[in-house]
């Protein structure tokens, strides 16, 4: 079977909708390298699914989009998933120029995991989409369709966060700016909207640079776009407080106990469309949002149960190194 035929027939349960599972981390002593454990929020319940990635062994997860999962294989090559409909799509292979200059073993062993910061799929209909990636050092954006052959570039410029939002791709650059692409037209055009908030600026104020970094998401809510910034510190000491990590040594004790880094604070902004600015959100109401670095979504608690209302979840690849306050 050729990809498009196969396209043809696995897109078609995209439109199934049920609340979203959370995939979750594999526990590398009891799970297989094909097995992985769903979290069920609307039955509060974990599922363990035997062969998820369809016999590819160590398969890494870059995104997901309306229950489709692009995955990379061992040699990171990436694939399309839907597991509950028993589909799989193959996608080009990433050309050379988009890779770094390294050798293939040396890339498979080291970056295979940390090539692609994220990808999103976007349904033009049941029969087509486009797979969009942030991929390489610089988080620049390439994408694909399921008819080409090859990964297109979209210019130089380096790129935080990017969602699908009413059905177009929405990106957060490095710069703070919002963009809308439209990918209706052969090549997509980019539409510029507004830059980062003004109170960012508070952020470095109180949390100075060399203390913090900011990890930041975009949203989707209630038709509404939201840009949530996590405020996390590099180094804290056992009081919680965020230090230089030379500050933490002294003469009598240079292996002090430090969490390497912590999740200080959330602020969230809401774009208001017809202003082109951002709005600070100084509370959720009855919604609750998860963020990741594969994918964020918003629901009211009122479809979940087991949930707080006003909170946010998040995940972070590095959890063992992670206490959060």
């Amino acid at each position: 079977m050729d990809r498009n035929s196969q396209t043809v027939s696995s897109l078609s349960c995209a439109a199934l909708t049920q609340t979203p599972w959370l995939m979750l981390p594999s526990d590398q002593e009891d799970d297989s390298d094909d097995a992985r454990c769903f979290f069920s929020l609307a039955e509060n319940k974990t599922y363990k699914i035997e062969n998820v990635f369809d016999g590819l062994p160590d398969a890494w997860c870059v995104g997901s989009s309306h229950g489709w999962m692009v995955v990379l294989d061992q040699r990171g090559n990436p694939r399309l998933f839907n597991t509950f409909c028993k589909a799989k799509v193959e996608l080009p292979a990433f050309p050379r120029k988009m890779k770094p200059n390294v050798g293939e073993t040396y890339f498979i062993e080291q970056l295979r995991k940390i090539f692609i910061v994220k990808a999103v799929v976007l349904f033009m209909n049941q029969y087509s989409c486009r797979v969009v990636v942030i991929y390489g050092i610089h988080s620049r954006l390439a994408f694909c369709t399921l008819e080409d052959n090859t990964w297109t570039g979209l210019g130089d410029e380096g790129y935080r966060d990017i969602i699908c939002y009413e059905n177009q791709l929405c990106t957060l650059a490095d710069n703070g700016s919002i963009a809308v692409w439209d990918f209706r037209s052969p090549f997509p055009t980019k539409i510029i909207r507004p830059s980062a908030p003004v109170s960012e600026v508070d952020h470095y104020e109180n949390f100075p640079r060399n203390k913090f970094f900011t990890q930041s998401y975009l949203v989707e809510s209630m038709g509404g776009l939201l840009l949530v910034d996590r405020i996390v510190g590099y180094f804290v000491n056992s009081e919680g407080i965020a230090v230089d990590e030379y500050d933490l040594l002294s003469p009598d004790d240079t292996h002090p106990l430090v969490c390497p880094y912590r999740t200080k604070v959330f602020n969230i902004y809401k774009l208001d469309h017809k202003q082109e600015t951002w709005k600070k959100v100084e509370s959720l109401g009855d919604r609750v949002i998860f963020v990741g670095g594969n994918y964020s979504i918003s629901f009211s608690i009122h479809d979940l149960e087991g949930c707080e209302s006003n909170t946010i979840y998040f995940s972070d690849d590095n959890w063992k190194q992670v206490d959060v306050l």
